[in-house]
């Protein structure tokens, strides 16, 4: 064969295998999830329904919010200031942390946060006293305290 029948035989024959390669890639969609889904969340609290609400104290002439339970969040209030959802609290700490809740859903609510990278736990415990009305425990002291619904 002539050089120049061997160059369009090579070419021809580089070309047929470079589109062969192209059009058997493995281009899969499944292989590769869109870029768009969320990440999953995870749901650190589980109050049950009779305590979802603000609660705090008062004395008659002035009121102190302490606490507010939402479905799936407790928030530390700070009056007039802020709000400190444990929730955000847990996902802003490094590396994170776990809770572990004890819910008899009819009188009782504790939970204690873990964060992973300290030793640093903080416990709470909560009982149901009437639909208005439900105490907590200090657990410096063991001193338990009213709460009314706010």
């Amino acid at each position: 064969m002539k050089k120049t029948a061997k160059r369009i035989l090579f070419t021809t024959l580089s070309l047929t295998a470079t589109l062969l390669t192209v059009s058997c890639s493995n281009n899969n969609d499944d292989d590769n999830p869109p870029t768009n889904q969320q990440p999953a969340t995870t749901q650190y609290f589980h109050p049950p329904t009779w305590i979802q609400g603000t609660w705090g104290v008062t004395n008659g002439t002035t009121s102190n919010k302490l606490y507010k339970f939402t479905a799936d969040d407790f928030i530390l209030l700070v009056t007039g200031v802020s709000e400190q959802s444990m929730t955000g609290t847990i996902k802003s700490s490094p590396n994170g942390g776990n809770v572990d809740e004890t819910i008899n859903s009819s009188t009782q609510y504790n939970f204690t946060v873990k964060y992973n990278i300290t030793t640093t736990t903080q416990s709470f415990e909560f009982r149901k006293v009437s639909a208005t009305h439900i105490q907590w425990k200090d657990n410096s002291n063991g001193t338990w305290f009213d709460l009314v619904k706010m």
